[in-house]
């Protein structure tokens, strides 16, 4: 792979993009299940409207804690940002310097005076968004890479070297049809769970 060194500042929508898809990750299943039942209890209502069935109030009770379930959650998610924000760590419009070459990524964001190396094989996991890449560093620390930074082809040849050094520990659904669920400890990422999409097969391996 070519030297690739991009250079950028994280916005707000880009933090909080990563934000939310970490929440989805640690609370995948339940966010699921929280869609299927709202998604039940608006049929029966309409069924009921339509005189198909009786209102059962135990179905509208139950919905109603998933979506007070759920709007908790993001609210939680929102004052955890809103906190970062004010905190005096916040690194939101520092200019940060992500260089990959020979697998490795080398980090410099010159306002913390901070400058560290890693080999891309020892990463915990990476994942690819529509406009973000995601590279865990270890299972707590992540570094947020903003595709609008690197050129296409560079996204091209990034998404081929994560691939080959971290392998299933890499998730770009849109490129190998591959999901993940995540294992997590704490609030931590812990390992990955790959699910194959390809004719409806499975699998299923930690990593």
């Amino acid at each position: 792979m070519k030297k690739i060194d991009a250079r950028f500042q994280l916005t707000l929508g880009e933090f909080r993009t990563a934000s939310y898809y970490g929440l989805f990750l640690r609370h995948r299943r339940p966010l699921q299940i929280m869609l299927i039942v709202l998604g039940a209890a608006l049929l029966y209502y309409l069924g009921a409207l339509a005189k198909l069935g009786t209102a059962n109030p135990l179905v509208f009770f139950l919905a109603m804690g998933y979506l007070v379930w759920g709007l908790l959650l993001f609210a939680g998610a929102e004052k955890e940002i809103r906190r970062y924000l004010r905190s005096p760590d916040s690194l939101l419009g520092c200019e940060y310097r992500l260089v990959f070459e020979s697998h490795r990524l080398r980090v410099e964001i010159p306002a913390q005076d901070l400058r560290e190396s890693y080999n891309l094989h020892n990463l915990t996991c990476g994942f690819e968004l529509s406009t973000l890449f995601l590279l865990y560093v270890t299972p707590e620390n992540v570094y947020i890479l903003p595709k609008r930074a690197l050129r296409p082809e560079e996204t091209e040849e990034l998404r081929s070297e994560l691939a080959s050094c971290l392998g299933e520990r890499f998730a770009c659904s849109a490129a190998n049809l591959t999901s993940y669920y995540v294992g997590v400890r704490g609030e931590k990422v812990d390992h990955l769970i790959p699910v194959e999409l390809r004719g409806n097969a499975t699998k299923e391996g930690i990593a």
